[in-house]
């Protein structure tokens, strides 16, 4: 159940602040289900053919697949993916040398050199804070994000640093569910073909037509895996060539670099053990008491890694 305290933005929070989500959670529901009702039909059919002809060895690889995408579903959907902590908004700081409050905006950018590399730090008049390099402010959860990839409508949350991770673990195992799910259901289909040209010696055209009609739901998740496997499978090979590169979903869409210099490219290897097995940053903020005293710090902090 949502607690009535909001954290920033329109973002959500669930279980006195152990859970985060975007606005739009509910739309892993329909996620949830496109994964979790072929599954188990597939479990149903498939795999209790798998373990009557062959082993049980793909119908328990299929469910450990199953069960660590639908874990890792709901974890990215409900985690912190790296929300960055608001000031007060300048009209509300008081300046302690001139003893009054200010009135004037700070300059809308501000430059600093990272890594041998200038950086233009683009001031969020939302969030009264200047974002660090790789930060963006998400339009959807109304919040500044750290190393921002996207806003996933599949997951109804931010994709940043704190769950990217989680993000690529989870689409990872669903497109070797889909692989898995898609090749099975062909196994069957060419067995059940075979067998029926070997037992009546039918031409290949009416064969593959008894075949598919005496495996119906067999036939049905051949279509449906089929009609995803592009998609999952694409969206993890996409992903994994972002990981190559050291890029974002944003910086790549956007072109950030196109020129070829990108100061966070440490190489495939580095860049898949920094951003997948570093350990994950804490929150910057506590969800339930929203501490906007520690923002400098944490800002400061965040720039100078």
């Amino acid at each position: 159940m949502a607690d009535d305290g909001k954290v920033y933005g329109d973002s959500k929070v669930f279980c006195q602040g152990r859970f985060i989500s975007g606005p739009d959670a509910r739309s892993c529901i329909a996620s949830l289900i496109m994964i979790c009702g072929p599954s188990i039909v597939w479990q149903i059919d498939i795999g209790a053919w798998l373990v009557e002809e062959y082993t049980i060895a793909l119908p328990l690889l299929n469910g450990i697949l199953e069960v660590a995408s639908l874990w890792l579903l709901l974890a990215t959907a409900f985690s912190d993916p790296g929300i960055m902590p608001r000031q007060d908004a300048y009209t509300e700081q008081y300046d302690a040398k001139t003893k009054q409050f200010r009135v004037k905006q700070p300059t809308r950018y501000y430059d600093t050199l990272l890594r041998g590399h200038s950086f233009k730090l683009k001031y969020c008049t939302t969030c009264s804070i200047y974002r660090p390099p790789r930060c963006t402010h998400c339009s959807v959860c109304e919040n500044c994000v750290e190393r921002f990839d996207h806003h996933c409508p599949w997951i109804g949350n931010c994709v940043g640093k704190r769950n990217y991770w989680l993000f690529y673990s989870f689409i990872t195992s669903t497109a070797s569910m889909n692989v898995l799910s898609l090749a099975t259901a062909v196994w069957r289909v060419v067995w059940s073909y075979q067998d029926y040209v070997d037992t009546a010696g039918a031409d290949f055209g009416d064969a593959l037509l008894h075949a598919l009609g005496d495996v119906p739901v067999t036939t049905a998740m051949i279509v449906y895996c089929t009609a995803l496997v592009w998609f999952t499978v694409g969206l993890c090979v996409y992903h994994t060539y972002l990981l190559c590169t050291n890029q974002t979903t944003y910086e790549q869409v956007k072109g950030a670099y196109s020129d070829g210099k990108n100061p966070f490219h440490a190489g495939a290897y580095r860049n898949f053990t920094d951003i997948l097995c570093s350990p994950v940053r804490t929150r910057y903020f506590n969800a339930q008491a929203a501490d906007v005293k520690s923002s400098v710090r944490a800002l400061q902090s965040a720039v100078n890694e």
